[in-house]
């Protein structure tokens, strides 16, 4: 539940949050009724003359809400592959439109983990929400799309924020991308508001779709509309991960009530290893992963490929402690609120026994898990 809200900029905060949108129209949630069919005709199928045959042990159910995003896909992947059952879970993945309807669901205990991006966990955990970050999905993944008249005759090499001094750029305000540009074009010598105006739109898809008017110069748009983007014509003037100091910026993270993981650390440690096992999955086999992101994202097999394999975007299980601390310091730079400890709101300890245990259990996959050690050993400790 919500602590006592202790100063008037965190509630400012929290009411001037915009919920990060859906990149196509669907419900709000979705159901794994066709795989509990399919387990009720197994069961139904194994009984002959009165017997049943003898049952594996019963998987445990586990609710995970997801946004309908290629970085996503070690959820995907997970469930399509059959880690997740493997690891002794029954996973249902829950479809949302907001990170916000997501979060009164975990907050509910009708959701055992999802993903929620990192404006908002940052701003959720501000306000004395007891959550905590158990891993992560989706590490960069924006980008600056300008029309191609901006950068016409240059060279790729001398694109420069500096090209849209003067323009009006479409933005989802205090989203993932509007914190990059912010400090990016500052940076830059730029000041938003009045050498670059920002243009507040409702969605990512809304700020896609102002590229058709003439009075838009540019966008701040997230996967896929990278790909489509560029399928159409634009140009991308730089990637999120190009703007200084925000290589492997995170975005999205795992997420969970810290009363369900105390209650049943055993449980999300299964979960983890699953995630683990799907990033190598997603890594070594592209044709069936995009198959896999196809089922749930509604977007062209192509533009998911571009996306996936893209430049400038991974899906790491990793919690990455570092990123969402540097994320913290960034949004208080900007004055949103006043500093705090958000470390104490990351549980590295349970990745780490997932990730030793699948090492353990997959010896002759060492080599490949040495890239995630290394890659906790950079950003958890």
């Amino acid at each position: 539940m919500m602590k006592e809200k202790t100063n008037r900029s965190a509630a400012l905060w929290l009411a001037a949050i915009l919920t990060v949108v859906t990149l196509t129209g669907c419900s709000a949630k979705t159901s794994d009724a066709a795989a509990n069919e399919t387990q009720s005709a197994n069961t139904a199928a194994s009984q002959t003359d009165g017997k049943s045959e003898t049952q594996p042990a019963e998987k445990k159910h586990f609710s995970i809400g997801y946004l309908p995003s290629t970085g996503h896909l070690l959820y995907f992947v997970a469930k399509e592959e059959g880690f997740f059952e493997a690891e002794g879970l029954d996973a249902e993945l829950q479809l949302f439109d907001s990170n916000n309807n997501m979060l009164s669901s975990l907050e509910s205990g009708k959701l055992d983990a999802g993903a929620l991006g990192s404006t908002e966990v940052v701003s959720y955990l501000q306000q004395g929400y007891d959550l905590t970050q158990i891993g992560g999905i989706m590490t960069e993944g924006h980008a600056l799309l300008v029309k191609p008249e901006i950068v016409e005759g240059l060279d790729r090499k001398d694109y420069s924020l500096e090209l849209l001094r003067g323009k009006r750029i479409a933005v989802v305000p205090l989203g993932t991308q509007d914190i990059v540009w912010r400090i990016g074009f500052r940076e830059a010598g730029l000041e938003v508001g009045k050498d670059v105006e920002f243009v507040d739109v409702e969605s990512g898809t809304a700020a896609f779709a102002a590229l058709n008017n003439a009075d838009i110069d540019g966008a701040l748009v997230f996967t896929p509309f990278r790909a489509q983007g560029v399928n159409d014509g634009y140009v991308i003037l730089n990637y999120s991960g190009e703007i200084e100091g925000f290589d492997k910026h995170p975005c999205c993270r795992n997420m969970a009530e810290t009363a369900k993981i105390n209650a049943d650390p055993d449980a999300y440690k299964a979960y983890l290893k699953a995630l683990i096992q799907a990033y190598k999955f997603y890594q070594e086999n592209q044709d069936k992963t995009v198959e896999d992101i196809v089922k749930y994202v509604s977007v062209d097999a192509d533009l998911i490929r571009q996306e996936t394999y893209g430049e400038h975007i991974s899906s790491y299980p990793d919690p990455d402690k570092k990123t969402i601390v540097e994320w913290k310091n960034h949004m208080v730079d900007l004055g949103y609120f006043e500093d705090f400890d958000i470390g104490s709101h990351v549980n590295t300890d349970l990745y780490k026994s997932a990730l030793d245990e699948v090492i353990a259990e997959h010896p002759d996959d060492a080599a490949f898990y040495e890239d995630l050690v290394k890659h906790y050993q950079e950003y958890d400790q």
